[in-house]
């Protein structure tokens, strides 16, 4: 579910501090029609009115302020006050429609852009309605609107040269659009949000600039090269991590094998933890860490585990390290081996074809974790060292640490 963003006002720039970076120009009352592929953002009508159930639901009250996002009763006044902003120039509200039917599926606006002269910044939000989320309508809309806030005016654009938004910081599917879109954090505060039932939360906070090479970012947020591109395998199917993955990796994550080789898990592993994960993997894929994938059935979807290579920056960008998971399901089927099978030949593939372009890989595995220990050798990775007492384990104790290694010639080589 993703929120309307609120902004914090406190600490912002204001035209007096910041000179105007477009000429001046009329105010734009009425928001230009925007379309993709699957949408069309246009201006609101008074027959948009939500229909029975497509009003605000558990998440939009848990995740929004009180009257962000109107129901069946209070969509006139809704609609009559976005019009009054619209008014004075400074918000602008695209209703997003289904391109072949028109139907309404939610809201997308930049607000608080301030007075004409002088302008450069504007506030992102955005809502969907119950029955139009999980199909990605937010991500498709917010190019267009993104790139007509950065357009020149005299293109027809809004001149603007920052985006900035914000959210709870429970809201991880806002998170995740935006982190897509190519908005990075810059920070967080607490206690700051009221949410409709008027208890407080924390807030995190995202900002695009216009000079942001976006050129460098596809459509998913991530840099080019890095994108968890789907991997068929033998029984197995890598792809990007979804929130709807959060109670399988639950179920990994609180089972007592995963936790004694795993120690730093939290515990008790919530579904906040599980959603915080999937989070913090898109954002380390967008500032080019690490690429990670889900691995699943290729028949049911369902999650079998996870397979990761991360620390992409080290090496001067021609090392990166294997790591993985398995859900108990997965367990003695071969469905790891063959993940980082498919995970170690993305990773050797030459950038230029769609590969990471490796020329070594790290894999660590605890002393006595002997199923990783196999998954290592099977894959042609070499026992190259021992870190003693080195890797915490989840009773408390401290356990060697093995290290492998695997070359690109090596790889080649064994075909």
């Amino acid at each position: 579910m993703a929120a309307e963003s609120i902004a914090s006002p406190e600490n912002a720039a204001t035209p007096a501090n910041v000179l105007p970076s477009a000429p001046s120009h009329q105010p734009t009352r009425h928001p230009q029609v925007l379309e993709t592929a699957r949408l069309r953002l246009r201006p609101w009508r008074d027959t948009d009115t939500p229909g029975a159930g497509q009003g605000p639901d558990g998440d939009s009250l848990r995740f929004m302020p009180a009257g962000a996002q109107p129901g069946p009763g209070d969509f006139p006044a809704w609609l009559a006050r976005r019009r009054r902003e619209m008014g004075t120039g400074q918000d602008l509200h695209w209703c997003i429609a289904d391109a072949a039917s028109d139907v309404m599926l939610g809201n997308v606006q930049i607000f608080r852009m301030g007075p004409t002269e002088g302008r450069f910044q504007g506030e992102l939000g955005y809502w969907l309605r119950p029955g139009a989320r999980g199909r990605g309508a937010l991500g498709e809309a917010l190019g267009p609107v993104i790139a007509h806030a950065f357009a020149p005016v005299e293109s027809g654009g809004l001149g603007l040269i920052r985006l900035h938004a914000g959210t709870n910081s429970d809201n991880f599917a806002s998170q995740s659009i935006l982190r897509a879109a190519g908005f990075t954090q810059w920070g967080a505060d607490h206690r700051a949000w009221r949410r409709s039932d008027g208890s407080l939360s924390d807030g995190a906070y995202f900002e695009l600039l216009a000079n942001t090479d976006r050129a460098a970012v596809d459509a998913g947020g991530r840099a080019r090269g890095l994108q968890p591109v789907t991997l068929e395998g033998h029984g197995v199917r890598l792809r990007r991590w979804r929130h709807t993955d959060a109670d399988r990796i639950v179920q990994a994550c609180s089972d007592p094998r995963t936790r004694h080789w795993l120690g730093s898990l939290p515990s008790p592993y919530t579904h906040d933890d599980a959603h915080g994960y999937i989070v913090a993997r898109r954002a380390d894929a967008s500032e080019g860490k690490g690429v990670y994938w889900c691995v699943a059935d290729p028949d049911g979807d369902l999650c079998l585990g996870s397979v990761a290579v991360m620390d992409l920056h080290d090496g001067l960008g021609t090392v990166g390290e294997v790591g993985y998971w398995a859900h108990p399901d997965a367990r003695g089927r071969g469905v790891m081996s063959e993940a980082v099978r498919l995970a170690v030949r993305h990773a050797f593939v030459p950038r230029e074809d769609g590969g990471l372009g490796r020329q070594r890989l790290r894999l660590n595995a605890a002393h006595g974790n002997s199923a990783s220990v196999r998954i290592a050798l099977a894959n042609g990775f070499s026992q190259v060292g021992r870190d003693r007492r080195a890797e915490p384990l989840g009773d408390g104790t401290f356990a060697d640490l093995v290290r492998f290694d695997l070359l690109v010639d090596e790889w080649n080589a064994a075909g």
